[in-house]
């Protein structure tokens, strides 16, 4: 498990598409494709539509450009 630290919250998330390896996300104004591999315990989100929280690890967030 990644100590808080090391994570990164994002609310008000809304997946655009999803397949079953990837999710494409608007994430603070940005469409980004987020792997399946990289949400954390505490998404809310799975499946197109949705709208909620997606917890990356810090260092994936810094390679999607939102931190």
């Amino acid at each position: 498990m990644i100590d808080g630290s090391r994570r990164v919250v994002f609310d008000d998330v809304e997946v655009v598409r999803d397949t079953s390896i990837m999710m494409t996300c608007r994430v603070a104004g940005k469409v980004v494709g987020v792997l399946s591999q990289w949400m954390l315990p505490g998404t809310t989100i799975a499946r197109t539509a949705d709208r909620g929280r997606l917890v990356l690890p810090r260092e994936v967030a810094l390679n999607l450009g939102h931190v």
